[in-house]
């Protein structure tokens, strides 16, 4: 057993973190979560029965397996603050590798090296685990030190995510698939789509309570529908009249214009173009970030949303 005896110290409490380090005390782990001191986390990690330190240079000291589930920006300077006293042949577990792919964080060559990616939400990966239900899951080594990287991986990979199905990949796909769903689908595209869809009705003078419900609500019920049933089972249990329109129809909103700037928003990611955009936004106290978030403040569909949350289909 690869984690047999082992300490693994969770650093970070979020959203990750927190369903990470829940499961691991689960499976029967020796697991501790390391928190700066004054943390309003602190109570709940007490409250879980979950071992608490906050002193970083002990949590690395302790630590066969250190899991850095800080937000991306945060752990080059947590890395940096504590490789020194990790132990020789410790493990570095990452959930997401943008720090390793980019060459942010370069560890030691004596550490292990490794990524178990749960391709699910937090709060799914922790319900999940309690229902006895597995959670998908990539796993990838960068750096095998040890010569036990990868049944260390998967160990972990089974504490978090019971049977997963697990899913071998490298830290570079991992980042790059990642980042490029997320920016041209889940968020980025979704977000875009469903405002762009808002306006267009509302421009026409068409109630927007209306149109808000019916490119935003109804976007939970066809998503579960996806996530049981794929496209192609989606397709037949819609009416013959939305399939009709998603066949003749959908072509002419995601074209081949679309697909062009997908294919250049995947460039910017294997480039490095999008990590310089993003580090140096980062560095000038997220200007650009702030300045987008004032302009769509308070758009009228999010005003629906608050009078209506929590209603609606």
């Amino acid at each position: 057993m690869a984690l047999e005896g082992k300490k693994i110290v969770v650093m970070g409490f979020g959203a990750q973190g927190r369903a990470q380090a829940k499961n691991l005390a689960g499976s029967g782990m020796d697991v501790a979560v390391y928190l700066r001191a004054g943390s309003s986390r602190e109570k709940e990690v007490r409250d879980s029965k979950i071992e608490l330190t906050n002193d970083l240079l002990n949590a690395a000291s302790i630590a066969d397996l250190a899991v850095i589930l800080l937000p991306d920006g945060e752990q080059p300077a947590l890395f940096m603050e504590m490789e020194a006293h990790l132990p020789k042949n410790a493990a570095v577990v990452f959930a997401h590798g943008f720090n390793i792919h980019y060459g942010l964080i370069t560890p030691r060559k004596d550490l292990d090296v490794i990524l178990v990616a749960p391709m699910a939400h937090a709060d799914a990966l922790r319900a999940d685990f309690l229902s006895g239900k597995g959670t998908p899951c990539q796993i990838a080594v960068a750096q095998d030190a040890s010569g036990n990287a990868e049944p260390t991986a998967m160990e972990y990979a089974k504490a978090v995510a019971l049977n997963g199905p697990f899913i071998r990949t490298t830290f570079a796909e991992e980042t790059e698939t990642d980042l490029f769903a997320e920016q041209t689908v889940l968020c980025g595209g979704l977000f875009a789509l469903i405002r762009t869809a808002f306006e267009t009705l509302v421009e026409k003078g068409y109630n927007p309570e209306i149109a808000y419900f019916c490119c935003l609500k109804e976007v939970r019920a066809m998503t579960n529908l996806l996530y049981e049933e794929g496209i192609e089972g989606a397709r037949a249990r819609i009416s013959d009249t939305a399939l009709y329109g998603d066949l003749t129809r959908g072509p002419r909103i995601i074209d081949e214009h679309v697909q062009d700037e997908m294919r250049k928003v995947l460039t910017e990611i294997r480039s490095g173009a999008f990590k310089d955009e993003l580090i140096a936004d980062r560095k000038n106290g997220n200007a650009l970030l702030r300045r987008l978030l004032k302009k769509d403040k308070d758009h009228e569909i999010d005003k629906i949303h608050r009078k209506f949350k929590g209603g609606g289909r």
